[in-house]
């Protein structure tokens, strides 16, 4: 049998590709949570909200405002690890083969960003249910 070699970049492409697909598989996820809280709101407009989903939107909050501290700690945490390994890869291999490269990178920081968008969009709307709510 002979040695196959798989190209890097090859390999560095497909990861970004999975990458990408995640960020998709994120954005279904999040369109139809989306739409779980827009009925809450239709609801909330109508003055049919149960207990069930009061205790339902208090619990997402709280759930969601960790998840979202948990997020804005891993960026802090992954920001300068990007750096570091953008850095690496600049210094050590030919500029364009390091563009190639770079692409994982830009591809997960988006993914991260993307999440901690989707997570604080939750936050903030499960904000306004929870506190009209308290209005009525």
């Amino acid at each position: 049998m002979d040695n196959i070699k798989i190209p890097l970049e090859l390999v560095s492409n497909i990861i970004s590709i999975l990458i990408l697909l995640g960020i998709f598989f994120k954005y279904y996820q999040y369109k139809k949570k989306l739409d779980v809280l827009k009925g809450l709101d239709v609801l909330k407009t109508k003055n049919q909200l149960t207990l069930e989903d009061k205790e339902f939107i208090n619990k997402n909050y709280k759930d969601y405002s960790l998840i979202l501290k948990k997020e804005e700690e891993r960026l802090k945490l992954f920001n300068p690890i990007f750096i570091l390994i953008a850095g690496v890869l600049i210094a050590f291999l030919s500029f364009q083969e390091a563009m190639i490269h770079l692409n994982v990178i830009v591809v997960a920081y988006i993914y991260l960003q993307v999440n901690r968008i989707h997570i604080r969009n939750f936050v903030s709307f499960l904000k306004e249910l929870k506190d009209e709510e308290k209005k009525d």
